[in-house]
């Protein structure tokens, strides 16, 4: 597997290096623990699968906030995806927590000043083991590491620059142990 950005690629190894339950290939939710990879909370994201029109954003790291031009945390990452590809987009990440599975993918983040910036982004679901106050049970949880994978030009940050749109380049199913889904994307 091609992992272009390091931090990326220790992200891949914490959450491999993550206890599972037994019989399980994927780990709870409560064995995520975010003090053991300070160095990479900045570009985490943290998705709630609310259903197949809304992927809520739990947590958007700071330096995705810097990226994007605002914290989108409590919104639908489906608002920032291209009106004929949210059935798409929607249905990758269903498939991470329908038939356990990561995905490597490369984005371009199209910003309102009008520049692109290109992005890998690795992600891997997690059981979502915190119970709810009404005991229904809880959504599926996808996790995700996003870093640049280009050097941006000389001009840096706008300040008023906000994320319009992403586009998905390039998507690799990763197995973590139940086989790899072929996704029609």
């Amino acid at each position: 597997m091609n992992i272009r950005n390091a931090k990326n690629r220790q992200f891949y190894d914490y959450w491999l290096s993550l206890e599972k339950p037994e019989g399980t290939v994927v780990p709870n939710r409560s064995a995520f623990r975010p003090e053991d990879i300070p160095s990479l909370l900045p570009n985490i994201i943290i998705y709630e699968l609310v259903s197949r029109e809304n992927i809520k954003i739990r947590l958007q790291g700071t330096a995705i906030n810097e990226r994007f031009g605002h914290d989108m945390t409590g919104g639908n990452y489906l608002d920032y995806v291209e009106e004929d590809r949210k059935k798409i987009a929607a249905d990758a990440f269903w498939m991470m927590a329908e038939q356990p599975c990561g995905v490597l993918a490369v984005l371009e983040h199209a910003l309102s000043s009008g520049r692109n910036i290109t992005v890998e982004s690795i992600g891997f679901p997690l059981h979502n083991d915190i119970m709810t106050v009404d005991g229904s049970t809880p959504n599926p949880i996808i996790i995700y590491q996003s870093n640049e994978i280009n050097d941006l030009n000389s001009l840096g940050y706008q300040a008023d620059e906000r994320l319009k749109l992403i586009l998905v380049v390039e998507r690799n199913i990763i197995d973590i142990g139940k086989g790899a889904p072929v996704f029609m994307g």
